[in-house]
């Protein structure tokens, strides 16, 4: 009964025009991110002249990762000064020229010194570009609904994320796969990217039937100026903290993060190293995209089990739990180590994890005021971000070469319990406040 009464309050939300229409933006974008980062990483970790480890892997996730995180900060006024309708429209503009042009780098062939470094540094702009579109779509997503919809909403654009992202990455990856049949390898590769720039199209395309503020900012909130970055970031800070729940929740998504970090790396090195060879790498990029593709499930489809596990149980027990099973996901793979049990695990973990990532987002949107959200929500995407990098940069110190190592999942399984007993202690005193912008705090439920 209660995922009945998910989807049809999932239907409810999508009644409203603004809401459907940040939801195909938010889907044709992610959809091409997801395409670029398939070409990126074959072009990286799967070429037959590479061996990478695991530092090589924690510096192609700290390459989609790092570079709105670094300059996020400095740019984060820009959400609470321009419309954030045209912040999404100019980003995936610009993405679309940077798309073509890294299709005109890789198709020109064997790529020389200064090319590799052209085409980093294409990517760097791309996937930077990205962070800050989503943080103006999550600034802009309490415009687009109802003030006790914000649970609801928080669910269904994280659930619709990692689906765009794999049906992207199916395109992008059975474009490769058929291509190279026919093509040569240079234009085989680049393909993806030309894909990724027809997505970014139409997501510009859809972005620009809103009006100037309908995601905000309202004019005459905002009074952040050029020379006010510090003081504009030290109030994102502030205000953050000082809504208790909002910072408890992000500082839990940080951690699941991490862990998430670890796992990945992990797997990427189980793929390469231990189950794969370079005598078979064309199977190693299908089992691997299986992985990600059963992760990504499990992230989809966590929006139909937060959200009826929030509006019964409240934001908060939904939180502890998904950090506790996290935990136990980790048992699986520790116990037998084989593709199975990481389908599995994955699967589960994603789940999970962005079901702990659907709470802290209603967290913040709900305790943060829209006069300084869109700082806030920079904030947050920056230490969701630096969670994966230190995460990949942790395995990298510890893994072994090939990946395995049981004690590493153990210890992973230990993180996530360690995670649970903290946001219990830190939570108990107001768990009641946790449930604003849900329907129980409509109602007066308490958690």
């Amino acid at each position: 009964m209660w995922r009945v009464e998910a989807l049809r309050r999932l239907a409810q939300l999508l009644r409203h025009p603004a809401f459907r229409r940040l939801v195909a933006v938010r889907t044709l974008s992610q959809g091409g991110d997801a395409v670029v980062q398939v070409g990126m990483a074959a072009f990286i970790l799967f070429s037959p002249q590479s061996q990478p480890n695991a530092w090589a892997i924690a510096a192609v996730i700290a390459l989609v990762m790092l570079p709105f995180s670094v300059v996020g900060p400095f740019v984060s006024p820009i959400l609470d000064r321009f419309p954030r309708q045209r912040i999404v429209v100019v980003c995936d503009l610009t993405r679309l020229v940077l798309a073509l042009a890294t299709f005109v780098v890789v198709v020109s062939g064997e790529a020389a010194d200064y090319r590799q470094v052209l085409l980093y540094g294409l990517l760097l702009v791309i996937l930077g570009l990205n962070r800050l579109q989503l943080a103006a779509l999550g600034a802009g997503m309490p415009h687009t609904v109802a003030a006790n919809e914000y649970l609801e909403a928080a669910a269904i654009m994280p659930m619709l994320g990692p689906l765009s992202g794999m049906i992207g990455g199916l395109l992008a990856g059975a474009l490769r796969l058929a291509s190279g049949r026919m093509l040569s390898p240079a234009w085989a590769d680049s393909l993806a990217f030309a894909l990724a720039a027809v997505m970014f199209a139409g997501s510009a395309l859809v972005a620009a039937r809103f009006t100037g503020r309908r995601l905000g900012p309202h004019a005459g909130e905002v009074r952040s100026t050029w020379a006010s970055v510090w003081t504009g970031l030290s109030v994102g800070v502030r205000e953050l903290w000082h809504a208790r729940p909002a910072f408890v929740g992000v500082g839990m998504v940080f951690g699941a993060r991490v862990g998430y970090g670890v796992l990945m790396t992990q797997v990427i090195l189980l793929y390469r190293h231990h189950f794969g060879s370079d005598e078979n790498l064309e199977s190693v990029m299908i089992e691997m995209g299986a992985w990600f593709l059963a992760s990504g499930l499990g992230f989809a489809l966590s929006g139909l089990v937060a959200t009826p596990s929030a509006a019964r149980l409240g934001v908060r027990r939904t939180l502890l739990a998904s950090l506790t099973l996290a935990g136990l996901t980790q048992l699986i793979p520790a116990g037998a180590l084989t593709r199975a049990t990481l389908l599995v695990a994955g699967c589960l973990l994603g789940l999970c994890l962005q079901s702990v990532k659907i709470c802290g987002d209603t967290l913040v949107q709900a305790h943060i005021s829209d006069r300084v959200r869109g700082r806030v929500m920079v904030i947050y995407d920056v230490i969701n971000n630096m969670g994966l990098v230190v995460g990949a940069l942790v395995a990298a110190a510890t893994l072994p070469t090939d990946g395995v190592s049981r004690s590493a999942l153990v210890a992973m399984a230990g993180w996530y319990v360690l995670l649970a007993m903290v946001f219990t202690l830190l939570s108990r005193s107001d768990g009641a406040s946790y449930n604003r912008g849900t329907v129980l705090a409509s109602d007066g439920s308490q958690t």
